[in-house]
């Protein structure tokens, strides 16, 4: 989140005075020097965050703060529950960015997604405005019930800044990358099985699967099995780059899905993505032009649309070339502020 957040800080802060209130243990490479950046201590969990809503001391400081800078609008980037109480002690106008529509299936307990849905729902409700990243996100939230005229359809920025943490002499290679946390619904089986698939045609290559979460549920698949490299640990900004800079393609197998941030650092990079057509995650590819959208649990059309990139050098260069333009004529941070400023105003 704390890319995203920084570089919407960034663009807003061009034209506009911005404050960003951010966790104390935040990284704060990511921000413009004209940034005005309040560093508050906030537990980082969901269930912490639970007992630190008994700390008044500590609530009633930020609304100081923010009572303080006086500000004309409230922009809370995700639905946490802080927003609740920071929204009854602010009146101004509230915009929230709305990620997730629909919680992914596996990514909280039975109580807390029920709480989590019950907090969110209530916050959908009050504030002013949402930003989502999809019409199909817009359709979303519709069905539970939120007024149309309250949702604007904003797309997701690009992170072209990782560029900056990539050496200028790695040498792509014969690697298929999957990238992000390691969640049932983000489809690794379905990868696994597809690699099974591709290796009855193919023999140099290998499928990297980089980031942190449960691998365990794959050990049986992945013991024995060469052509699989995983890195189950964070993840930081120089070996991200390295990882999609030496990647021939990027490959998103979800069985569910909102947006992804994933989709941008390839486009960055001049990376194809094979991606499932879930969510709105097909928005954002064009198929068979910045790479291919395939069904959902289906390793066989995966498998042949990886196939097709690892086959064809020409194909896939071109349709990194294409991602990379996609990106800069339709993800610039400078236009999203712009339709974010609106989004203000309105």
């Amino acid at each position: 989140m704390i890319h995203y957040a920084s570089q919407l800080a960034n663009a807003l802060g061009n034209d506009n005075d911005v404050t960003i209130i951010i966790p104390s243990y935040t990284d704060l490479k990511y921000f413009d020097a004209n940034i005005n950046i309040k560093l508050i201590k906030a537990p980082p969990s969901i269930i912490l965050s639970l007992l630190y809503f008994f700390n008044i001391f500590a609530f009633m400081q930020l609304r100081n703060f923010i009572k303080s800078y006086d500000p004309d609008v409230i922009h809370f980037l995700n639905e946490h529950p802080f927003n609740n109480i920071i929204h009854f002690m602010i009146k101004c106008k509230a915009v929230l960015t709305c990620h997730d529509p629909v919680q992914h299936t596996g990514e909280r307990n039975r109580f807390l997604m029920n709480l989590f849905k019950l907090n969110e729902f209530y916050q959908l409700k009050r504030v002013d405005k949402i930003i989502v990243h999809g019409k199909k996100l817009f359709k979303d939230l519709i069905e539970q019930n939120i007024a149309p005229d309250k949702i604007v359809v904003i797309p997701h920025g690009d992170y072209s800044f990782f560029e900056k943490f990539a050496e200028s002499d790695i040498k792509e290679n014969n690697t298929i990358l999957f990238f992000g946390r390691i969640k049932p619904y983000k489809g690794i089986k379905y990868l696994i099985e597809a690699e099974k698939i591709i290796s009855k045609s193919a023999r140099d290559y290998k499928v990297i699967i980089a980031g942190e979460g449960d691998i365990t549920l794959y050990n049986q698949d992945i013991i024995n099995n060469d052509k699989l490299i995983i890195i189950n640990r964070y993840i930081n900004d120089t070996e991200v780059a390295l990882l999609f800079k030496k990647s021939m393609m990027v490959v998103l197998p979800y069985l569910e899905a909102s947006q992804s941030g994933i989709i941008p650092i390839a486009y960055a990079f001049k990376k194809p993505v094979v991606v499932t057509d879930v969510g709105s995650i097909s928005e954002v590819v064009e198929d068979n032009i910045t790479g291919f959208i395939v069904p959902p649990k289906d390793s066989h059309a995966l498998a042949a649309a990886i196939l097709k990139l690892l086959n064809n050098d020409e194909l896939r260069k071109n349709m990194g070339g294409n991602a990379y333009k996609k990106m800069k004529a339709e993800m610039s941070w400078d236009k999203i502020a712009i339709e974010t400023i609106k989004v203000y105003n309105g």
